[in-house]
């Protein structure tokens, strides 16, 4: 791991523990992935991540606060903040695993 990675490697830290909160399993998972492979100094982790990105069912299709039962569709108290937060941290990561993809690329 080197300095470069590392505000990627704590974005995706509270990614995780934030798609955690919501009971998302499939998302988390894939952000420790790529965490793991930064943690590694695999910076395959950021092609990886950036995977997620792009398409019908991707990471920024994603919403928070969802709720279904035997009464129908409803809102999570809080679901509002819940995607505010969500919106943020996957703007940055994407935002961040771009810099560390041009970087092993070697582009400018």
């Amino acid at each position: 791991m080197n300095s470069s990675t590392q505000p990627l490697i704590d974005v995706l830290e509270r990614l995780a523990l934030l798609l955690e909160s919501d009971g998302d399993q499939h998302w988390s998972q894939w952000m420790r992935r790529a965490r793991s492979r930064l943690l590694e100094g695999d910076l395959s982790g950021a092609r990886y991540l950036l995977s997620a990105y792009g398409g019908m069912g991707s990471f920024n299709d994603l919403i928070l606060g969802q709720h279904y039962d035997s009464q129908g569709f409803s809102w999570k108290p809080g679901h509002i903040a819940l995607n505010d937060e969500l919106d943020a941290l996957r703007g940055e990561a994407y935002c961040l695993a771009q810099q560390l993809r041009r970087g092993a690329d070697g582009d400018t």
